[in-house]
This record gives C-alpha cells, structure tokens and sequence, in this order.
C-alpha cells in the first residue's frame, strides 16, 4: 500500500522533470509536505488537451457517482488487479490517469522490534512518479469541483518484498508518457504498470512519521533502528 509520502519538489523540478506546461497558480500556493497522508492536498499532473498541467488535489479517489466525498478516505489505494474493473476506479483508470510526483514514500516495516517505518526513495534522487487516477466530483452544479486522487499499487517486486507486501506503482519517464497518454489501451497500460520501476534505496526513519500533524524535513532523516 502507500499510505504515506514526501513532496517538496520545487516548481522547477516539477518543469523539468516533468515536462509541464502549465502550473496551476494553487500549486505554488502550496508548501513542501514532509508527512503527506490521505485527505489532504497534494500536487497531480495529467494531460489536458494536449498538455501536461500540475494541479492540487485531495487525495482520496471520490468518484463522480458518490453521495459523499468521506468516501474519499478509503479511497486513497487502488489495486491494479482490480482498477479496471472495480467501479470505483474503472472509468478513471480510462479516462482520467494522472502522476503523481513525489521524493520518496514511507513504509512501515515488520521487524523483531516492531514496526520500524523506513522512507524509500530513488537511489538517484531523481523525483518518483506514482500512477495515480483522477476525478472531479460536486454534490450540484451550484457547487465547486473538488478534484481527488488515488494511487496506483501493485505487489511488492524484487527488494522491495523486504519491506512489505504492496509497494506504489513507480513509472519511469517512458511509463510516464504512455500513462498519460489519453489513446494508451489496456494492454500498454497493464505494460507501464508491470515495467521495472526505478532503482530504489531505504533508511529507517523517526517514528514520529506515525503521526500526520508532524511535517518537517528531519522525518526523512535516517536514523539508527
């Protein structure tokens, strides 16, 4: 699962990593999040018209169809085994993909002592590309949009079984480009999906990552177990 991650890209690392063309002007409103977990504000891209535009979202998947947007909250995961066919998530998965940028997740790893949550993140230090899913939903035409995300998970691979068993979908920049891609099928996305992800490295991390209202860079400090 990912339950939990790290953004503080700066504007120009989204431009050039990214290849975006429009930064909506909330983005730049919105700080660097050391500790960002489900229901608030993160930062999506996807494709509009032609063009990749950066915006903020909630994440927390509301579909059109919903009566509440609480049913947001157990929505921030959507299973890749299931997202094209689940309700929830099928006609996002086919119309309305997006990425979402990050430095690094955290996870919370079993071990003799406990669970001990690591931050994992590119051993390169390139930004991560998370598979996300997109919708807009309002409860009458009177009222704004509220725009909402969810990412992409899929079983753990490789390494990454060391810490747990469901890892985010991590796109590399060719995956990136047919994930956004409006005319990308099934069969291509299922590819970009399965693709080898990026090289990853890990530390274990302060605990105090446990509790969302802590945000500030020493969470992704390493520290000793």
């Amino acid at each position: 699962m990912c339950g939990r991650y790290a953004n503080f890209l700066s504007e120009q690392e989204l431009i050039d990593s990214f290849a975006i063309a429009t930064i909506a002007d909330d983005v730049r409103l919105l700080p660097p999040n050391f500790n960002l977990g489900p229901m608030q504000q993160g930062v999506i891209i996807r494709t509009r018209e032609d063009e990749r535009v950066a915006e903020v979202a909630k994440w927390g998947l509301v579909p059109a169809w919903a009566k509440d947007p609480g049913i947001g909250a157990k929505m921030f995961n959507a299973r890749e085994e299931t997202i094209a066919e689940k309700p929830s998530f099928r006609t996002a998965f086919a119309k309305r993909r997006c990425i979402v940028p990050a430095n690094g997740y955290f996870e919370w790893q079993v071990t003799e002592a406990g669970k001990v949550p690591q931050f994992i993140t590119p051993a390169d230090g390139s930004p991560l590309a998370f598979a996300g899913l997109t919708e807009v939903w309002r409860p009458s035409k009177d009222d704004p949009w509220l725009v909402t995300f969810s990412i992409v998970t899929t079983a753990a691979r490789g390494v990454m079984t060391q810490i747990h068993d469901r890892e985010p979908v991590m796109l590399t920049q060719e995956e990136v480009d047919v994930w956004l891609d409006p005319a990308s099928g099934h069969d291509d996305l299922f590819a970009a999906i399965r693709a080898p992800g990026p090289e990853l490295t890990w530390h274990a991390v302060d605990k105090r990552v446990g509790n969302v209202r802590n945000n500030d860079p020493g969470l992704i400090e390493p520290v000793e177990n």
